[in-house]
């Protein structure tokens, strides 16, 4: 019986012995890395929640909070090789365009639309406009969605019946930076490039 006893406890120790590795490994290896970039790092929302948030110009941004304006992607976490559009890849060469913020009746407001450049393109196009403030705290400077508006299926060009124009009620007369942000969607036309940004403009125009 001792005898049993004694292979057993071998045994047993065997076992932890090969388990026990694998264990320590597990724990002390680093978490998967996060799915998307988003998951990544989440700045952007920490700035737009900020209580001491202000939506200020380029200028107060620059100054104040060292915000640089050519700086793209606001969140450098999410920093990546810039790829350049070669869209002849696909066979149509486009873009996505915002035209100068300004207010009207005491609202912020952009236009947004795509033009056609060259190559086999399809006729139409979703156009989705989000019309953005910038916003700071301690933590950084980011630029905040206040508004957007879509033209679903849209021929390229501006004006009226070709553009979406996201509006945003005005608050008091401060100097706040402005601009469009732009995302097309080809009909039936797959590409990779994400939206495309009008230039910033200072209003005087806080946002409501």
């Amino acid at each position: 019986m001792r005898r049993k006893n004694k292979l057993a406890l071998v045994f047993a120790a065997a076992l932890a012995l090969t388990f026990a590795p694998a264990a320590a490994h597990a724990e002390s290896a680093d978490p998967a890395p996060p799915s998307t970039a988003e998951e990544a790092s989440d700045l952007p929302h920490q700035i737009a929640d900020d209580p001491d948030l202000r939506f200020v110009s380029v200028a107060e941004a620059v100054e104040e909070f060292g915000f640089d304006p050519a700086a793209t992607p606001e969140n450098a976490a999410e920093a990546a090789p810039e790829i350049t559009p070669l869209n002849e890849w696909w066979g149509c060469e486009w873009d996505g365009k915002a035209d100068y913020p300004h207010v009207t009746n005491g609202e912020a407001s952009v236009h947004g639309y795509w033009v056609y450049i060259s190559g086999d393109c399809p006729a139409t196009a979703d156009v989705t406009v989000n019309l953005q403030a910038l916003g700071c705290s301690n933590l950084g400077c980011t630029w905040i969605n206040q508004a957007s508006d879509s033209a679903p299926g849209v021929t390229p060009g501006s004006g009226t019946g070709h553009w979406a124009t996201p509006h945003k009620a005005c608050a008091n007369s401060n100097p706040v930076a402005w601009r469009g942000e732009v995302h097309v969607g080809l009909a039936n036309f797959w590409h990779p490039y994400g939206p495309s940004y009008g230039a910033a403009v200072d209003l005087n125009c806080a946002p409501a």
